[in-house]
């Protein structure tokens, strides 16, 4: 299958500053003819304008940075989860490292979703409340589980959705890139048949929209670029209270008939002599 994806961010109607990131690449090997690898990733920064726009920042870097290198040697999606959960880790140390050594930086951190995407298949990473979801038959899956406290007072038959919804904590993120020296990565494999789609969002694309006013933009737009754009117009539309960031990635039947091609954010190359 061919892949066609595209990314973007907004601030929204309420903040000053996004303190959301984003990266939507193609990963290359040079002089090769094999089958390319994806890498998109979304993150929600965590602790102030400064804060929170350094850590997602320093999360998405760090993941172009590490991934190209440590996928040199392999390409199987357990290398992609050894990539990325190792990619994850750094992210965290060099979060947690300039928050311990700046006092206005105390207490940053950011949620992380990320994927590395070859032909069928995606291995899905996340920390935090930014999801992964796969559209398939009109149907929306979440393939990530959040790590908030309101989600996992309702996943631990705590509270119920509505009770947990009410609370003043619903909005605490309980795992987080930043927060302490070492992190707990969810890592998902799964796979994905012809026109399907993987997203990748924040939750200020996720919260306001209902599911079935997803599902209808997916029916309608069916473009990546289409469907994204009308994402975040609509969180907008709803009050766009937070940052709103997402990436659509489309699986493709090669044998379809050659259409217009949507271009990746940034391709970045692998150098098989690169240690």
């Amino acid at each position: 299958m061919r892949i066609r994806a595209f990314g973007h961010t907004d601030v929204g109607k309420k903040r000053r500053i996004n303190e959301d990131d984003f990266i939507c690449v193609q990963l290359v090997k040079k002089n090769s003819n094999e089958i390319p690898i994806y890498l998109f990733a979304v993150a929600d920064g965590i602790g102030g304008h400064a804060g929170g726009e350094l850590a997602s920042s320093i999360a998405v870097e760090t993941l172009k940075e590490k991934i190209p290198v440590i996928l040199n040697t392999g390409g199987s999606p357990e290398e992609y989860q050894e990539a990325l959960e190792a990619s994850f880790q750094e992210a965290n140390r060099r979060i947690f490292k300039e928050a311990s050594e700046k006092q206005h930086l105390v207490g940053m951190g950011t949620t992380l979703v990320a994927a590395l995407v070859s032909e069928n298949t995606a291995v899905v990473s996340n920390v935090g409340d930014s999801r992964g979801y796969k559209i398939k038959n009109d149907e929306l899956i979440q393939l990530t589980l959040d790590h908030s406290w309101k989600a996992e007072q309702v996943r631990n038959h705590i509270m119920t959705e509505v009770q947990a919804q009410q609370s003043p904590f619903r909005n605490m993120v309980t795992r987080s890139l930043g927060l302490g020296s070492d992190v707990m990565v969810d890592t998902f494999h799964v796979e994905f048949e012809a026109n399907e789609y993987l997203l990748l969002c924040t939750d200020g694309l996720y919260a306001y929209p209902s599911d079935s006013q997803i599902i209808k933009i997916f029916r309608k737009y069916k473009t990546p670029e289409k469907i994204c754009r009308r994402l975040i117009k609509l969180a907008n539309q709803q009050g766009g209270h937070d940052n709103i960031t997402g990436i659509i990635a489309f699986f493709e039947d090669k044998k379809k008939k050659e259409g217009k091609k949507l271009e990746l954010s940034d391709t970045v190359k692998l150098d098989p002599h690169k240690s």
